[in-house]
């Protein structure tokens, strides 16, 4: 813009020269008296100082231009250094992609001779490669601390009568519950889903001491199931149809011989499961099994269940529905008849008598942090069923003892991580059938605990539960009784 102004600057600068000299041709009376205009060797130094002063400005602005210029330069030169260098690490990446890295090479290398060791010389496929495997348990400690003896001191179930041992306080620490499972899947054909189950703990029998546990089988059954069905066959070791809830308690038998009976035997089972309207919320669940009733001896020491030549029939219905908020809620009702064969002496004189039970039970969860359960139920020669208070008939009479029984308990979850429970328990013998001195006649209990969720893994729990058992002819046994656990699930 400076330019222009300059020129037009000096066009102005003639103009004004010029004039003059015009006017001087033909002079005006005014004219006449005014001075004469600059001549022409001024016009003519006016131009050269012009000239001058354009050539200064545009020597300032060409100045300028080359700065830039040489800046523009520079970063243009810089730019193409990082281009280039941007060019050369990509190159090197791209090479070392396609050269093995050494530790993957190592891995592979581990993997193809694991595989190789696993393959059998005769052909067959190892058995890894065919099925589903999950490892499951925990392993828990137990310490507790009671003011007079229990059975077994370990866990309790009842509590022995202190006219024999008065106030004979006990300490125990065990490791017994610690849990072992393995769960196994597939393969699933025709619309069939298969799948089976093996655990164990280390409560078994004729461990030499308490730090030589021996392992047992608590589950070993397979499963068919019918999911478009709806219908389900088990076949193996697993729990009872009948009693099918537990409380949630840190004692290991979970209220037995104390309101909560059912236990875990060989069976075969079917399961249908019914919708009972359209909106799927009202569920019918119809269970029979067919069973063994097991471990009572007789004076020959022979099994009485499999002695009767039968075998013993269970079987649940249940009713699933929404309750409170629509959350469901559960009621069963169920039952089982088994026949025993008890041999009275050495000679094979026999008496037979029946098994039986008949109970309900109820889960509803009141809200998300309260949820309440509870099972009643009646029966005659309920040992082996953890009824009767372990005990199944009189030998007085060599009949069934008649029992009846139940529990309760609500689990309360208010915070995260933190469970609370409370319930109580108690079994009672028909004191009409007992005719023996020193038979359990009333076992009840109230317990208390609360567990607290280190980890998703870990957990720590107290409980305090108060036991008293009553016997015929004999003095109660009563004993407070406060354990503690870690429990590590895997």
């Amino acid at each position: 813009m400076r330019t222009p102004c300059l020129l037009a600057a000096l066009c102005w600068t003639l103009v004004t020269s010029v004039a003059p000299a015009v006017a001087a041709e033909s002079p005006s009376p005014e004219a006449k008296a005014r001075p004469a205009g600059p001549t022409a060797a001024e016009l003519l130094q006016r131009i050269e100082r012009l000239e001058q002063a354009l050539r200064a400005q545009g020597d300032v602005q060409t100045e300028a231009l080359s700065k830039e210029n040489a800046a523009l330069r520079r970063r243009v030169r810089q730019l193409e250094a990082e281009m280039t260098s941007m060019r050369t690490d990509l190159d090197d990446t791209r090479a070392a992609a396609t050269q093995p890295d050494p530790e993957v090479e190592k891995l592979r290398a581990i993997v193809e001779t694991l595989q190789s060791d696993l393959c059998l010389n005769d052909g067959r496929k190892p058995v890894l490669s065919q099925l589903d495997l999950e490892l499951y348990g925990y392993v828990k400690l137990d310490a507790s601390y009671d003011t007079h003896e229990t059975t077994t001191g370990n866990f309790t179930v009842f509590v022995m009568p202190e006219d024999a041992r008065t106030k004979d306080n006990e300490y125990n620490m065990t490791a017994r519950q610690t849990r072992v499972g393995l769960r196994i899947k597939g393969p699933d054909v025709e619309g069939i889903k298969t799948s089976g189950v093996i655990e164990g703990d280390f409560y078994g029998t004729g461990g030499p001491s308490e730090n030589r546990s021996t392992f047992r089988m608590r589950h070993a059954y397979l499963q068919l199931e019918w999911p478009e069905e709806r219908f389900t066959v088990l076949a193996g070791q697993t729990w009872d149809l009948i009693s099918p809830l537990n409380p949630n308690t840190l004692n290991f038998t979970i209220l037995w011989d104390c309101g909560n009976i059912g236990h875990r035997r060989p069976q075969i089972r079917a399961t249908k499961k019914i919708w009972l309207n359209a909106q799927k919320t009202v569920d019918l669940t119809l269970q029979a099994a067919v069973s063994r009733t097991i471990d009572r001896a007789s004076i020959t020491q022979t099994d009485t269940g499999s002695d009767s030549g039968q075998p013993t029939i269970q079987g649940r219905t249940a009713l699933t529905f929404p309750f409170i908020d629509d959350r469901p809620a559960t009621v069963g009702v169920w039952g089982h008849w088994g026949r025993e064969e008890y041999d009275v002496d050495a000679a094979g004189h026999a008496e037979n008598f029946d098994s039986w039970s008949a109970g309900m039970d109820l889960a509803v969860p009141v809200a998300d942090w309260l949820t309440f359960k509870a099972e009643i139920w009646s029966g005659e020669a309920l040992d082996t069923y953890f009824g009767g208070i372990g005990q199944g008939i009189d030998l007085g009479r060599l009949d069934g003892l008649g029992a009846c029984g139940g529990w309760l308990a609500a689990a309360i979850t208010p915070w995260e991580k933190w469970t609370f429970n409370i319930g109580a328990g108690v079994d009672a013998l028909d004191e009409s059938d007992v005719t023996v001195a020193g038979t359990r006649t009333m076992n009840r209990s109230v317990f208390g605990n609360v567990i607290y969720a280190i980890n998703e893994q870990t957990s720590v729990g107290l409980e305090i539960s108060h036991w008293v058992t009553e016997y015929q002819g004999r003095g109660t046994g009563d004993a407070l009784r406060l354990q503690s656990s870690l429990i590590y699930k895997f």
